[in-house]
């Protein structure tokens, strides 16, 4: 198991954020492409990250549903601990943004998104960590791109308490893909936050279940 994510740094990731704009637009999203409203700023695929909490509701939890108990595919549990930069000390009051593709590796909607919503498709969610700095993401597997030149993952954005700006960490990728070869790992940045997000996934009765500490920006 590759244990507690370590890494702190700055910037958005080149193999997350900004390959998946491309990649949203040219395979993941179908007819949706080119199809933005000009008179919304966040309804775009190259949307400013600060888009990705506009629409979030008023009251979060500690739990990231992404889809629902009908959602195709094999449900996904998720959890773990968000840590200060120091790595032990766990950060209370961070909201998490996640999205994803569905089982079929695309970024599919139900008709009700709004703004960057719009590109990141319905299984989106938000969370803030408690007291202990816990999350957890339910969903669905995701699936890879139809494209497969990527592994199957999950985009994350922080917006940490204080104002400070939001910004990406590394997906989360899982062990068993075939797709997170040394090559992939390699490729991630050294600033990168949030070390490989390689996700060890254990089989259950109920679906797979996992675990991701993460450590944050100094």
């Amino acid at each position: 198991m590759l244990g507690t994510l370590l890494l702190s740094g700055v910037g958005l990731l080149t193999n997350g954020c900004s390959e998946t704009k491309s990649e949203t637009s040219a395979q993941a999203m179908g007819s949706t492409s080119g199809m933005a409203d000009s008179a919304d700023s966040c309804d775009s695929p190259d949307a400013a990250i600060a888009c990705s909490f506009v629409n979030m509701p008023a009251a979060l939890s500690s739990t990231l549903t992404m889809g629902g108990p009908n959602e195709p595919g094999d449900p996904l549990l998720i959890t773990g601990t968000l840590l200060q930069a120091d790595g032990k000390s766990p950060y209370a009051g961070v909201i998490l943004y996640a999205y994803q593709t569905d089982h079929t590796g695309r970024y599919t909607k139900k008709g009700g998104e709004r703004g960057v919503q719009k590109w990141h498709g319905h299984l989106h969610g938000w969370a803030k960590s408690d007291k202990q700095g816990r999350y957890v993401i339910s969903s669905v597997r995701p699936a890879s791109y139809p494209s497969r030149t990527d592994p199957a993952h999950i985009h994350a954005v922080i917006q940490e308490p204080g104002g400070r700006p939001p910004y990406y960490i590394t997906d989360f990728v899982f062990e068993d893909d075939p797709l997170v070869t040394p090559k992939y790992i390699a490729s991630i940045p050294s600033v990168a936050v949030g070390g490989t997000g390689v996700v060890e996934l254990k089989r259950t009765a109920k679906g797979w279940t996992g675990r991701r500490d993460i450590i944050l920006k100094k």
